[in-house]
């Protein structure tokens, strides 16, 4: 009686990128409402600088009223001590067209000598605000008028635009953090996911094991009476019947598609045999020449760098070797097996003129009955890969430089 399949384990990848998508979105959503908030603190800090700006003007517009003279450059020294705290840099008194006589303060820019039009009374220079006072007060001296240059730092705008700044990386950080996260969270959602793929394909590889272990036994003995009685038929037939006849032909189809069978019942229990590999040093070359010998058709082997001796399951990796070139040869011929060591491991490569195999079947052929051969039974590379992992190594196909495909075992030193 034949094993229950045992019923698929349903996963819900899902429910872990909705949690990767969450994070994704909180981070977004925290950088967007930082960024709109540091919009806000900086048109508000604007508002600021502007409000500075006017509040110190007319503080020093009153300061310079009450002095009962043209200020002195100590007076305007003064000025700028008892303002200082409140963001005054700079104030000086300009004569006629430019010529500054009296100042206190370090000026920004080499522009304080320059005329101001109105219309540019309170100008952004170098991260202070230059605003310009009209004529407060007649100078002495040929009574001309007389204007004033105030630069002001406004502190409190910059403290709010550096506490903008401030709050934006933060935000920054804390939404690059976030998206780490995600991502971590979604390289082990995928690795989980191909884990839980692969824990999938072994329980049904095993479970296929087991059924194909029951059928090969089941069939193999009557198989054996079938075929024996068939071939003793056949040789009967041959001695009394000219060839060509209709129940020579007949019993001739029932011993090939016997033997059919029989190849069929061997591949399954090959791929079932799970017994231990039992490796010793042995000659790789010989194996891989013998292997590739044994296969009709064009094939050439390359093993002057082949290492003179590895620990293998020589049996075991001849089989390996056939198939491969079986299946080679019947892709595309000329065939060129090449046998190498890389240092760490012994590298078999099997390379035909074929079609190639495409990217997203690179994995599929390995699996059990898939094959693109009118006759076989697809079992051919998944036992190639269950004994060159049984090995420690790794089987896979690439891209022949021929334009073909490559297949490339990869087997560590035990």
């Amino acid at each position: 009686m034949l094993p229950a399949m045992p019923p698929s384990r349903a996963t819900t990848p899902l429910a872990g990128w909705s949690v990767v998508a969450t994070f994704v979105l909180i981070g977004i959503a925290l950088l967007a409402t930082v960024w709109s908030t540091r919009s806000s603190v900086i048109n508000a800090s604007d508002a600021v600088r502007r409000g500075q700006a006017l509040a110190m003007e007319q503080a020093v517009r009153a300061d310079l009223a009450d002095l009962e003279a043209v200020p002195s450059t100590e007076d305007l020294q003064r000025i700028l001590r008892d303002h200082f705290d409140e963001g005054l840099r700079y104030l000086g008194m300009v004569e006629g067209r430019g010529r500054i006589v009296a100042s206190a303060g370090d000026a920004i820019g080499d522009s304080v000598e320059e005329p101001v039009m109105p219309s540019r009374q309170m100008q952004e220079v170098g991260g202070r605000v230059r605003v310009t006072l009209r004529a407060l007060r007649r100078m002495k001296a040929g009574g001309r008028a007389a204007r004033y240059i105030v630069e002001i730092e406004p502190v409190q705008a910059d403290a709010l635009r550096s506490s903008a700044q401030w709050s934006l990386t933060v935000g920054a950080i804390a939404a690059a953090s976030l998206l780490g996260v995600a991502i971590v969270l979604v390289r082990r959602e995928a690795r989980r996911n191909a884990d839980e793929r692969a824990r999938e394909r072994e329980r049904r590889l095993a479970h296929l094991g087991e059924m194909s272990a029951v059928l090969a036994h089941e069939i193999k003995n009557p198989l054996a009476s079938l075929k024996g009685n068939a071939q003793l038929l056949a040789q009967m037939l041959a001695k009394t019947m000219p060839e060509g006849e209709k129940p020579r032909t007949k019993a001739e189809r029932v011993v090939e598609e016997a033997v059919r069978l029989e190849q069929l019942t061997n591949g399954l229990l090959n791929f079932v045999r799970t017994g231990a590999i039992h490796r010793v040093p042995v000659d790789p070359g010989a194996i891989v020449r013998e292997a590739a010998a044994s296969v009709p058709g064009d094939v050439t082997v390359e093993t002057s760098a082949a290492p003179a001796s590895w620990s293998l399951d020589a049996g075991r990796i001849r089989e390996v070797v056939i198939n491969l070139v079986d299946n080679a040869v019947a892709a595309g011929a000329p065939v060129n097996v090449a046998l190498r060591s890389d240092g760490k491991n012994l590298v078999v490569e099997v390379a035909d003129h074929g079609p190639g195999v495409p990217e997203e079947d690179r994995e599929r052929i390995f699996e059990p009955f898939h094959t693109g051969k009118t006759q076989g039974t697809g079992l051919g590379l998944a036992v190639a890969r269950r004994v060159v992992e049984s090995h420690g190594g790794t089987l896979m196909v690439l891209s022949a430089p021929s334009g073909g495909a490559l297949f490339r075992a990869e087997i560590p030193e035990s």
